[in-house]
């Protein structure tokens, strides 16, 4: 059918602009005057919108930010509430992205609502954008009619797991800023200070102690025409080699195992993740979502395969007839926190709001962890800093202290 492109006025006189999908001008005018609105003119689009026509793809390889999926929520759920057509919704929300990308794949989404599909299954067909979690908060609320509550909760999802990534981001930044100039320094050192101080000994045919020796034939391999090339190729293939392994089911297993178990880092990880189940858990829980269900998707948003293992573990005995925080505590991989306020929610009959309060809890201990963390890790680092570079410059001077006995021969 095509768009048009309309001004009208409402009661009171005001003007009003929008574009409606109708069959011609007088549906156009029959649509309007359901919502109190008098048609003043009407421009035909051409039919279907560029972005949708069949003959344009919906370009794939493009990513869409964590804050662009908040607004466009927000702004879809304002407009169903408001009692919109979901149609015209869509296509509002679409022309107010500021992300090229997401506004190609809600024109798609649009369009195949208008071919009639659900609109948890036009999402659904874009799960690059779309995750699992969104598409079935979708379908539970079109499912209870409460559509707009659910997208609220969908863009709330969204911007606590911006939150908490900005969190983990501020907990590593620092560490990896600090060695990033660690390695610079040293590597300078190598390849342009040592060669220098080489030069010296070799002219004085000093005796040089072993670590000296060792870390002059370590810079002399490293500026060598070969040498640096294959430090860096040994370098880039290590680091694809343990990426690879990590994507194998054994090695990611074990990599999350280390993350939740490692020394200093290990709690944290164990408290993000916990943090982004409970926070699914609680949401669908809110929504409707059956229980199985909800279990399934919050055990992979954890992103971890520890964490998932055990809660398909605990699916199962749900399933069966168990209580929730039973087989959770059996599991031994959560908190007697986790497990006893669920059961007290449980026990209560109010499960979504003791997630959600367990959520809070959680998002408060992941800040003061990051905080402590952080004056940890500064003095940490900079002992550690300096103690390498220390390293390097006693190995280069220790001859220069018995360079008197040297001339004296």
């Amino acid at each position: 059918m095509p768009t048009y492109a309309y001004t009208a006025r409402d009661r009171n006189g005001n003007p009003v602009q929008g574009v409606v999908i109708s069959a011609d001008i007088d549906t156009v005018r029959e649509l309007l005057r359901e919502r109190d609105l008098f048609l003043t003119s009407a421009v035909e689009q051409g039919g279907a919108l560029p972005q949708e026509s069949t003959g344009v793809r919906v370009r794939r390889g493009r990513r869409v930010r964590i804050g662009d999926m908040v607004v466009m929520s927000r702004q879809l759920a304002t407009l169903v509430r408001a009692g919109l057509p979901l149609n015209e919704c869509l296509y509002t929300t679409a022309l107010q992205s500021e992300n090229q990308y997401l506004r190609d794949v809600l024109h798609q989404v649009r369009r195949d609502v208008l071919g009639g599909s659900s609109l948890a299954e036009a999402v659904a067909r874009h799960p690059n954008v779309f995750p699992e979690l969104y598409v079935a908060l979708i379908r539970a609320g079109e499912a209870g009619g409460v559509l707009d509550e659910t997208l609220d909760i969908a863009a709330e999802q969204f911007d606590k797991e911006a939150e908490l990534r900005e969190k983990v981001r501020s907990a590593f930044i620092y560490p990896i800023i600090v060695i990033c100039v660690a390695i610079f320094v040293v590597g300078f050192l190598i390849l342009f200070v040592i060669p220098q101080f080489d030069k010296v000994y070799r002219a004085f045919n000093a005796q040089l102690p072993l670590v000296t020796l060792a870390l002059l034939r370590f810079s002399a391999f490293a500026v060598s025409p070969l040498g640096f090339p294959l430090l860096l190729a040994l370098t880039v293939g290590g680091y694809v080699a343990v990426r690879r392994y990590i994507r194998t089911p054994k090695g990611r297993e074990r990599w999350d195992r280390f993350k939740i178990n490692v020394w200093l880092f290990g709690p944290l990880n164990r408290k993000v993740a916990i943090a982004r189940l409970t926070r699914t858990l609680s949401a669908m829980v809110r929504s409707g979502v059956p229980i199985l269900q909800a279990l399934a998707i919050s055990s992979r948003v954890a992103n971890n395969v520890i964490i998932m293992t055990a809660m398909n573990r605990v699916a199962e005995f749900v399933q069966q007839g168990s209580r929730l925080w039973m087989p959770m505590e059996q599991t031994g991989e959560f908190p007697p926190i986790v497990t006893r306020m669920i059961a007290a929610g449980e026990e209560s009959g109010n499960l979504d709001e003791m997630l959600t309060e367990l959520t809070r809890f959680y998002d408060r201990d992941i800040e003061y962890t990051v905080q402590k963390l952080t004056r940890l890790l500064e003095p940490a680092l900079t002992v550690l800093i300096g103690g390498v570079v220390l390293f390097v410059l006693l190995a280069l001077y220790m001859p220069i202290f018995n360079l008197t006995n040297v001339l004296r021969r």
